[in-house]
């Protein structure tokens, strides 16, 4: 498969963010990695940070067509919650970096105008995308959003839980507890 400069420098910049941190890297790390210049890096995405919200919405817009996809063929909600708590288990063994490039980017979003909305857009997605599968198993509607918020929490603290002990297993079980939502 052919890819673009802007999607090979994209890719690079997810390895690195995800192997060192935002902090750490460099754009020159950066386009030595994708094996480019520093000045197609600037053409593609202006700056450092614009290349960090780039991977941030490609991040983002990869997991949410994941999800969707994932639980499409299931019909009951119990179905969809087990199917969505494997997806996530299998997303922190087998790619855990989209989570630390999540955690990343919400540490900068803590003092940065520009990386706040973006994060803020990000995980507004992921809750929407919660609420649509709680709300049919909820018996109160109104329940939904609350509810997403309360999952979306549960597992973004499981998720970095597991990232700072990985080898303890209770850690992803714990997240079977969450299919009682779908219940």
């Amino acid at each position: 498969m052919n890819t673009t400069q802007e999607e090979q420098i994209l890719a690079a910049a997810y390895t690195c963010i995800s192997r060192e941190g935002y902090g750490n890297i460099s754009l020159r790390q950066i386009a030595q990695e994708a094996g480019v210049a520093v000045s197609q890096i600037s053409y593609h995405f202006k700056n450092k940070e614009g290349l960090l919200l780039a991977v941030i919405a490609q991040a983002a817009h990869k997991y949410h067509h994941l999800m969707q996809a994932t639980i499409a063929e299931y019909q009951s909600p119990e179905e969809k919650g087990e199917r969505l708590i494997s997806l996530l288990k299998e997303a922190l063994i087998k790619d855990s970096a989209v989570f630390r490039v999540i955690y990343d980017s919400a540490g900068l979003a803590l003092f940065s105008d520009t990386f706040r909305e973006k994060m803020q857009e990000v995980f507004a997605g992921i809750r929407r995308q919660i609420v649509e599968e709680v709300q049919h198993a909820v018996a109160d509607p109104a329940e939904a959003a609350p509810m997403s918020r309360l999952m979306f929490g549960v597992v973004l603290g499981t998720a970095i839980q597991y990232l700072l002990e990985p080898e303890d297993p209770a850690i992803l079980d714990s997240l079977d507890m969450l299919v009682r939502f779908f219940r």
